[in-house]
C-alpha cells in the first residue's frame, strides 16, 4: 500500500522523463522508515521499502538526468493525522520528543518538495531529505503508552 503506488508511477512517470530527457521525481516516505515504531511495523517497512527504491532508481536514472529523491515527514498536520491531532497527550508526546516544539503543517513538507523538484536541486540525486523539527535526533513516542491495543500486556492474550 505504501510502496507500490511509488514504484508504479516512477515507472510510468520515469518513462515520460525519459522521453522528455530529463526529471525529477520526489517520493513521500516517512520517519517511521528509521525509527523502530512499534504497533506501525508494515508502515514502517514500507516507506524503508520506498526510501530504498528512491535510492535505487536514483541510481540506475542519473545516467538519463532524472533526479529521484524522497522526503521524510514526521508528525505533520493532514486530514490523515486529523484523529492523531485530535488527541492531546499523543501530540504533547511528539512535541516533547522535538526539537524544534512545534507541529508540522503540510507547508513545511510542500516547501521541502519544491527544493528537490526545482533547479536548486540540480544535482541533487537519491536523496532522503527528514522533515520533522528535529524528532528523528532523538525516540519515536509510545503508542502503546496512549492507546490501548488489545493484545498488548497480558500473555494471555497470546494464547
Amino acid at each position: 500500500m505504501n510502496t507500490r503506488p511509488v514504484f508504479l508511477l516512477l515507472k510510468y512517470a520515469g518513462r515520460a522523463m525519459v522521453r522528455a530527457g530529463e526529471g525529477s521525481f520526489v517520493a513521500i516516505s516517512s520517519t517511521a522508515a528509521v525509527f523502530s515504531a512499534r504497533y506501525l511495523a508494515s508502515y514502517s517497512a514500507g516507506k524503508a521499502a520506498v526510501d530504498q527504491l528512491v535510492r535505487v532508481a536514483a541510481n540506475e536514472l542519473g545516467r538519463l538526468n532524472i533526479r529521484v529523491n524522497s522526503v521524510q515527514p514526521g508528525m505533520t498536520r493532514t486530514a490523515g493525522t486529523a484523529a492523531a491531532f485530535a488527541n492531546p497527550a499523543m501530540m504533547k508526546q511528539f512535541l516533547d520528543g522535538q526539537a524544534i516544539p512545534r507541529h508540522g503543517e503540510a507547508d513545511d513538507q510542500a516547501h521541502a518538495v519544491r527544493y528537490f523538484a526545482g533547479p536548486e536541486s540540480s544535482w541533487v540525486t537519491g536523496q532522503l531529505l527528514t522533515v520533522d523539527g528535529g524528532h528523528t535526533l532523538r525516540a519515536f513516542i509510545d503508542y502503546g503508552s496512549l492507546i490501548d491495543f488489545a493484545d498488548q500486556g497480558d500473555p494471555a492474550n497470546f494464547a
